[in-house]
């Protein structure tokens, strides 16, 4: 393990609005670190003040009186042109309209230029005397116009530099996460990006690839299978990105994926600023409305970012405990002070439209890769926003009983956990086998089974065993051990198609008693109904009969070629010379 320690191995998950940053510890284990402010979760965002520059969580609270010369959400403008910006997404610092780059322009003061007197070359006087020239010393108001990417670059640069501090030398592999729908030129930029923030960059990771690996490594959910059915769902700050995964022995193929940009955390900030904002009117009799829009005073602008910047806290107890949250700000509006709490059953109620917004998202890209919820295996949360339990019981509910919706891995760290891990199995590679040539753990379009292969008992219409589930990526090969009895036996081998099989279960009628209401409409509940997947078969493809000297097990083996073609092998363990096979 001291090795792994050596390498000093980085992930990075770049998000819009926090980044995080995992390492291998001296065990062996990713884990995620704190920078020098002890966050784990660190803002994307730089403020310009004076002769300072803040980066990270200090830059914050400059939103509420220096937004003009503070630069946020940065981050989805790369590898874009000005033309190509959504300018009403822009809140802080504006971009400059003459730049074929998106850049921004800042307010900053620089030291005055030193000048020298014959008389003295130490003095700053700006004559021969030894008077100085008390306005010469003064710092001089300037602006400061900085790119997209040398924005990224001096944000990573503090990242790295948080990493070098906590491992004691400086990471020599790093892989940093990139949103699913990010373009080639996007990947590229953010690329370069880091690279002149002088990180060596192995990979830039689809975020979905990263959640995988994450959860996987950490045996999160339940035992691993073969082929199953998966969907990433990661609700961040600013938007909601849902991918539905074929997962076949590690190799994942993306079924469907997209995302909404108007459903994510700030969904619950809006909530709360308004639940707040009421709640200080009532009290105070001083008129608040939050959040309030571009044309707002002065007055509520500031009102808006000081309590957006108190709500973060309000959300993270919300989620962590079932206590009630607090949320303090000193002079929110007019000099009176705001004090309140909510509970987590109050704001579930709030939220309770966000919560079902999510889960038709859920439903419609699911539906969207031809699957029903029912055969979704296992649904694995990501980003901050997912951290609500009220959320993640609505989830449950809309999945099989059977299905996990799982966040065994803090699902604001799982990516960079993830990062750190594809940075890890890289940098393992052997010498020879470029980097370059790895392909991203998640794929879009490859050969895939087209129908799932399994075992029928005679008699029956439905697959008892899926062998090669479809989707599964070509050319595949499966094998099996079967407990079977002494004795010849045969099986039989179908192609199928899955379906999910929809029962009525009624309910037991409600004795009701002489006191109650005849007069009262009786609303007739509706039936429950249970979903069940399962696989009908189709397409006989062929059977294997095999003598069985004794009680033990038969070794069944499936290969699907990448043209289609189908091989088949079945013999008792221990005796491969007794072989029976077909082909198709």
């Amino acid at each position: 393990m001291a090795d792994l320690w050596d390498r000093s191995i980085l992930g990075i998950n770049f998000g819009q609005s926090y980044a995080s940053i995992a390492v291998i510890d001296k065990e062996g284990h990713p884990t995620c670190i704190a920078n020098e402010e002890g966050e784990r979760q660190i803002a994307c965002a730089i403020s310009y003040v004076g002769e300072q520059v803040y980066i990270g969580n200090g830059a914050l609270p400059h939103l509420v009186k220096n937004g003009n010369n503070t630069i946020m959400g940065f981050r989805n403008l790369l590898g874009h042109t000005y033309d190509e910006v959504d300018h009403t997404t822009i809140l802080t610092a504006p971009l400059l309209a003459d730049s074929s780059v998106p850049a921004y322009t800042v307010d900053i003061l620089v030291p005055p230029p030193a000048t020298k007197s014959a008389s003295n070359p130490r003095s700053a006087a700006a004559s021969g005397t030894a008077t100085p020239n008390p306005a010469a010393s003064e710092p001089i108001p300037s602006t400061k116009t900085i790119t997209v990417p040398e924005v990224t670059s001096l944000f990573l640069s503090t990242l790295l530099t948080s990493a070098t501090d906590f491992l004691g030398t400086k990471p020599s592999a790093c892989v940093i996460s990139a949103p699913t729908w990010f373009t080639p030129a996007q990947h590229d930029a953010l690329r370069k990006a880091a690279e002149e923030a002088g990180i060596s960059v192995l990979q830039v990771l689809d975020e979905a690839a990263a959640v995988l690996v994450g959860y996987r490594a950490g045996n999160a959910g339940e035992e691993e299978r073969r082929d199953k059915r998966v969907v990433v769902l990661d609700m961040g700050e600013t938007s909601l990105a849902i991918s539905v995964v074929q997962v076949s022995e590690g190799e994942y193929t993306v079924l469907n994926k997209g995302r909404d940009d108007k459903l994510g955390g700030r969904e619950f900030d809006d909530l709360l600023l308004k639940h707040f904002s009421k709640e200080f009117t009532k009290k105070t009799k001083i008129a608040l409305d939050l959040p309030c829009g571009p044309d707002a005073s002065p007055a509520d602008k500031r009102a808006d970012a000081k309590l957006l910047l108190a709500v973060e806290h309000t959300k993270r107890s919300l989620s962590a405990s079932s206590g009630a949250a607090t949320c303090a700000v000193e002079s929110l509006k007019d000099g009176y002070d705001l004090s309140t709490s909510i509970n987590r059953m109050r704001f579930d109620g709030l939220a309770s439209n966000v919560y079902r917004q999510v889960g038709n998202k859920l439903i419609e890209f699911v539906q969207a890769a031809g699957l029903d919820l029912a055969e979704i295996d296992e649904v694995l949360l990501a980003g901050a926003s997912t951290l609500f339990p009220g959320l993640q019981q609505h989830l449950s509910l809309l999945v099989s009983p059977t299905t996990p919706v799982t966040s065994t891995i803090d699902p604001s760290e799982v990516i960079a956990v993830g990062c750190a891990l594809q940075a890890l199995h890289l940098s393992t590679l052997k010498d020879g086998l470029k980097v370059t040539d790895v392909l991203s753990s998640i794929k879009d379009k490859v050969d895939v089974t087209s129908s799932p292969i399994g075992l029928v008992i005679p008699g029956q219409d439905e697959i008892s065993a899926v062998i090669v589930d479809s989707g599964a990526p070509l050319p595949v090969r499966r094998r099996v051990a079967i407990p079977v009895k002494k004795g010849n036996v045969a099986l039989e081998l179908w192609e199928g198609k899955h379906e999910v099989k929809v029962e009525k279960v009624e309910r037991a009628p409600i004795e009701k008693s002489d006191d109650d209401d005849e007069d009262e409409d009786d609303e007739e509940e509706e039936d429950e109904e249970t979903k069940t997947p399962i696989t009908k078969k189709t397409k006989v493809l062929g059977g294997v009969q095999v003598d069985i000297k004794g009680d033990g097990q038969l070794i069944l083996e499936v290969i699907v070629q990448r043209n289609g073609g189908l091989q088949v092998k079945a013999w008792e363990q221990g005796h491969e010379d007794n072989k029976d096979e077909f082909e198709v």
